[in-house]
């Protein structure tokens, strides 16, 4: 079943992108569900004295201008207050904001009391804050032919216009008004820079701060730019963000400088994103969530796995296991950076290696989804058409990019397999036995468990064999503090480095790096069947080098590769 959608239209979004039809079907899904939870809140907040008057504002709005009611509940915070609100953790007074701000769109009359809020800033969603309130006494919203202006106590307030938050004039007072910044990055669309509402902040990191005019200035050419860059190369992404992309909330950067986006279900229409250097770099950020925006909003149409599951799969690019669910969104939002570096893929090395090795890895992903159990059949027909997709994408690269890329990405899946896995005991225990006794391993072997683990960081690139390739690749020497044999290993250099690992592993079989190194280096040395083993089951090869510490683990990994083990 896909509900509002038709097979076509599913096709369309699995494949990547979506036509204009699809993504006004999923805007208009999200406009019907900030509605619902609206209502709901608003019964939820019964008793309050305020409620009554804003639900009634908010209907003679809606009666008197759709358009103004659905340019406000279109605001991506909408939906964090209203499940707060559901959770009985705030109040109508937001409800009460939106509702002026609405009636004030749609050119009414009217006079609503709010409380003062606690912290002297009154925001009105879409257009502003108000600030500088004075500390005692109520605030009065009084709206007239599209103006509103906002008094409280003795001060004479401000009066601003509601569709684009200018300030009209201001009493002499002291209350201050502090407009939404707006911008058109895709054509007619205008997108808010969103540095003010207090239920923007439902993200892995917090947000910024108001923006000071210079840093917003930048953000505005940056997206200007990013838009252009994408309406060129890649236009179906560029449509897709002009349907859905509503704000930009800017986040505080992390420590590393490095720039980090995110989405939230609670806030689709809003990416969140810390400001990137350049443009090029934010269309990657906007593409990516772009696609995890349109992924939320179809989720919330037609459902494509089941609700929960086990985090018991593993996304290419964290090291902690994922529920269906999130590498779904993972897979889907790197089929989207995958095309934004196939398109720039002949800009040098560092570029082709990004496309190889988002390629690869959503391969990887989509591979695992199309055995996914939880699937429903939308979403088995879904991951079909992303995996058609990445089978159109068999750009070639160079050689030498190819084989660095193949080297991350099974190093990334030992690492995985190290970090989450845990064979069972009897299946090791028969095992050692075996060995031991000379004979081959028995058929019939079990499969390992994924352990249960807390959310850990993405998985980097920056160590080990693989991360020493990467950087010469990239002509960057050696990452800072690589061992001999990870030099040894990116020089070509393949029967030292595997001497080296050998040693490192005898020593510590603890050594994730060295277990890896292993792996790589045995598939560069003419044993096969050990690197295979090594990579398609790495906890194993380890658990029994604990049990048989005198055992060569290359020689232990080909045993278990004998055809009556697989």
């Amino acid at each position: 079943m896909t509900g509002p959608l038709s097979a076509a239209q599913l096709a369309g979004l699995g494949s990547g992108h979506g036509d204009a039809a699809t993504v006004a079907v999923l805007r208009g899904g999200q406009l019907g569900r900030r509605r619902l939870l609206t209502v709901a809140a608003a019964r939820a907040c019964r008793g309050e004295p305020l409620l009554g008057q804003s639900l009634e504002l908010l209907t003679r709005a809606e009666q008197a201008d759709p358009a103004a009611v659905a340019a406000v509940l279109a605001h991506p915070p909408v939906t964090g207050w209203a499940r707060a609100a559901l959770d009985g953790s705030t109040g109508p007074a937001y409800l009460a904001a939106l509702a002026a701000t609405a009636a004030t769109r749609a050119g009414l009359t009217f006079t609503l009391t709010l409380p003062r809020p606690a912290d002297g800033v009154l925001p009105l969603p879409t257009v502003g804050a108000a600030t500088g309130l004075p500390a005692d006494g109520p605030v009065r919203l009084r709206g007239e032919g599209g103006t509103l202006r906002i008094d409280a106590a003795q001060d004479d307030g401000v009066r601003i216009e509601a569709g684009g938050g200018r300030l009209l004039d201001a009493g002499v007072g002291g209350m201050g008004w502090l407009p939404v910044r707006r911008m058109r990055p895709f054509d007619a669309v205008e997108v808010l820079i969103d540095d003010q509402d207090p239920w923007r902040g439902c993200y892995h990191r917090p947000s910024a701060p108001r923006l000071d005019d210079v840093s917003a200035a930048r953000l505005h050419r940056l997206t200007a730019e990013a838009g252009q860059w994408l309406r060129c190369h890649l236009p179906a992404h560029a449509d897709a963000l002009a349907g859905l992309l509503r704000t930009l909330v800017p986040l505080r950067p992390p420590p590393s400088g490095n720039p980090v986006s995110a989405t939230s279900r609670d806030a689709l229409g809003a990416i969140a994103l810390s400001v990137p250097a350049d443009a090029q770099t934010l269309a990657l950020l906007l593409v990516h969530e772009v696609q995890h925006t349109k992924l939320g909003a179809l989720l919330d149409l037609v459902p494509l796995h089941g609700a929960g599951g086990p985090a018991r799969y593993r996304a290419p690019w964290r090291l902690d296991p994922r529920p269906v669910g999130a590498l779904l969104q993972g897979a889907y939002a790197h089929l989207g950076v995958t095309e934004v570096w196939r398109c720039r893929r002949h800009e040098g090395t560092a570029a082709a290696f990004e496309y190889a090795y988002w390629r690869e890895q959503t391969i990887r992903a989509v591979r695992q989804l199309a055995d996914a159990a939880e699937l429903t059949e939308a979403g088995r027909s879904f991951v079909a058409d992303m995996a058609t997709t990445l089978r159109g994408w068999r750009d070639p690269v160079d050689g030498a990019v190819e084989a660095a890329v193949r080297d991350v990405a099974d190093a990334g899946a030992m690492r995985w397999g190290l970090a989450n896995l845990a064979p069972d005991p009897d299946e090791v225990e028969r095992l050692t036995r075996a060995w031991r006794q000379g004979v081959p391993p028995d058929a019939g072997r079990s499969v390992s468990t994924v352990v249960p683990a807390a959310a850990r960081p993405a998985l980097t690139m920056g160590s080990g064999p693989e991360g020493a390739v990467r950087h010469r690749l990239l002509g960057s020497g050696g990452p800072p503090g690589s061992s001999p044999s990870d030099q040894a290993y990116a020089a070509g250099k393949r029967e030292d480095a595997l001497a080296g690992y050998r040693r490192r592993v005898a020593a510590d079989c603890g050594d994730v790096d060295a277990w890896v190194g292993l792996a790589l280096s045995a598939h560069h040395t003419g044993q096969p069947a050990a690197a295979r083993a090594l990579t398609s089951r790495p906890e194993l090869v380890r658990a029994l080098s604990h049990t048989l510490p005198d055992a060569d683990p290359l020689a232990l990994a080909a045993w278990l590769a004998q055809p009556s083990a697989r």
